[in-house]
């Protein structure tokens, strides 16, 4: 059985999509994602990182215009050692929130992390050669 085609979004429905969240379209509370966050807030500070990955997966999905969901989500991935992924998470949270200074501060350590990672990369590979 093969795939089905892949749904090609026109123009105007990208547009749209990008221009309203699924919280507006489908009039999710505000309250709602208030409860989810702090959920996923606390269940980052338990040390529980697959379960607030998903409920931040969640939060992006019904507003990704909002940088705290994006913030927690990269701050998640870093502690899961996805490093890279997390700091593409924040450049996509800047794309709606470019002054968000949470935001900024998180992509410069991560910049640097990932800086002293491939330079021990470096450093192991021309040792062991």
């Amino acid at each position: 059985m093969s795939a089905p085609p892949e749904t090609q979004l026109s123009p105007n429905a990208r547009k749209f999509l990008e221009e309203n969240t699924m919280r507006s379209i489908f009039g999710i509370p505000e309250e709602a994602l208030d409860a989810v966050m702090a959920t996923a807030y606390q269940l980052y500070q338990a040390g529980r990182y697959p379960e607030v990955e998903v409920l931040c997966r969640g939060l992006i999905a019904a507003d990704h215009k909002y940088w705290w969901s994006y913030a927690l989500y990269a701050a998640t991935l870093r502690r899961l050692g996805r490093l890279r992924e997390a700091l593409e998470h924040l450049d996509r949270g800047l794309v709606y929130e470019p002054d968000a200074e949470k935001l900024v501060v998180m992509r410069n350590e991560l910049r640097a992390a990932i800086t002293r990672e491939d330079a021990e990369t470096n450093n192991n590979e021309n040792a062991a050669a």
